[in-house]
């Protein structure tokens, strides 16, 4: 599953899209999202500081004992 993510040039994040089943269509939402906003995109990203785009995030994988 995946969440996609606005991050504001402040850092903050707005949660825009979740619980995703396809990557694929996540990104593509991402795609367009950034898009309307002037932002850039990232799938999956690694750095904590990124600003001013749409991100595709992984949901945490649940585990038996937090189920």
């Amino acid at each position: 599953m995946y969440d996609v993510v606005y991050i504001d040039s402040n850092g903050d994040h707005t949660r825009l899209a979740s619980s995703l089943e396809d990557r694929r269509i996540a990104s593509e939402l991402a795609c367009r999202l950034a898009s309307e906003r002037g932002a850039g995109r990232l799938v999956l990203p690694g750095s904590g500081n990124v600003r001013h785009c749409v991100c595709v995030v992984p949901q945490p994988v649940a585990t038996a004992s937090s189920r």
